[in-house]
Order: structure tokens, then sequence, then C-alpha cells
């Protein structure tokens, strides 16, 4: 694409070490850090507005933030911006057997099964069921990836033990603000609870 290309070539230019940006020029790995998730969260927003012209902005930040990273490995000789395209069509396509290899999906829930398996083969080596879940995501979202794991692998009847039939994600976000209203008025720290929780989680199935 040539606005792909285009993107590129700024992206080098400011990286540049005798004309680019002195700012952009200096950041390393650590630095760009703080970036992935604010882009991430700022997308997110975008879609929540359903507001086109933020999305593609917002789109386009965390695109360079990608790019941004590939600049500074190739500067550290690390890796280039190929190897990261490289491996993730390479990984696409080993997750689509169903597209570009012999088997059939008839349904999302098929493609979600086929995707788990060859999934669980490349990640064999991982010592626990958890390995994997980002540990700078929100204590809400890696409570859902953990007990996600969990109901996928020990615990089949766990969602019918937990789950009303007839919570909408409406009702879920109001029961959820009444628990942070009853920790608030108990002086209990909701996120540090619920951090807790995981950890005796964690340490349970490990």
């Amino acid at each position: 694409m040539l606005e792909f290309k285009k993107l590129l070539d700024v992206a080098y230019q400011l990286n540049d070490p005798e004309s680019g940006c002195p700012w952009d020029v200096k950041q390393n790995f650590e630095s760009l850090q703080k970036f992935i998730l604010e882009e991430a969260c700022e997308l997110v927003d975008a879609v929540d507005l359903d507001d086109d012209k933020e999305i593609v902005e917002e789109l386009g930040d965390l695109l360079y933030v990608v790019i941004f990273y590939a600049m500074v490995a190739e500067k550290e000789k690390r890796f280039t911006l190929e190897d990261v395209l490289c491996q993730e069509r390479k990984k696409l396509v080993s997750r689509h057997p169903h597209v570009f290899g012999d088997k059939k999906a008839n349904s999302s829930e098929d493609v979600k099964q086929i995707w788990e398996e060859v999934k669980a083969k490349e990640k064999a080596h991982r010592k626990s069921i958890f390995e994997g879940i980002p540990k700078t995501l929100s204590s809400l979202a890696r409570a859902q990836k953990m007990i996600s794991k969990i109901i996928e692998q020990e615990y089949q009847d766990l969602k019918e033990k937990h789950l009303e039939d007839n919570l909408t994600e409406e009702g879920l976000g109001k029961t959820i603000l009444n628990l942070v209203l009853k920790a608030e008025h108990l002086g209990l720290d909701a996120e540090k609870s619920l951090r807790q929780a995981l950890k005796k989680l964690e340490d349970k199935h490990s």
C-alpha cells in the first residue's frame, strides 16, 4: 500500500539519528511502553462513541506505536518490522487451518475450538493455564480471562453455578457498580480486593 510506505518513510525520517526528531531518536522500548495502553484505550473510547473519524485517528496512532517499536528495534539491531509482519502472518495462517488448510469449520464455535487447539499446541511449554494473560490488564479484564481459562480446562459447570440467565450487559454493569459503591461505603479498595482474589486463584491453579 502506497500510504503505508509513505508512513514508513516518515517514521524512518523521524528516527534518523542525524536529521530526525530529537525526541523520537531518544526513545527506547521502556519509554514507549505507556503509549501502548494509552493509544489502545483511546481507540476503545472512540469505538464506544461510534465515531469513525476518531476511530481512524486512533487506529493510526496505535499502528504508529507498533511501527515506532520496530524503528527502535532496528536501530538496536534486535529485529525489524518485516520480522513482526512475517511472524504475524505465519501465526494467522497456522491458526486458521479451516481457511488455509484442510480443517472444516461450519460455525464460529468450530473456529474457536480449532483456534484453541492450535494455540494449545503452540504453547504446550506453558506450565500454568494463566500463562499468557497479561499482568498489566486491568484486574477486572484479567479476572474474566482467568475465569475463562478455568471454565475451558477445569470446571465446565462454573458458568451454570455463577451466571444468571437473565443478566444483561446493563444489569452486569449495575451489579459491578453496586459492588464498587459498597466498597467505597466500607472503606475498601475494590481494585486491590480483586487483585488479591486473583492472586489466590492463581496460586491455587499454579
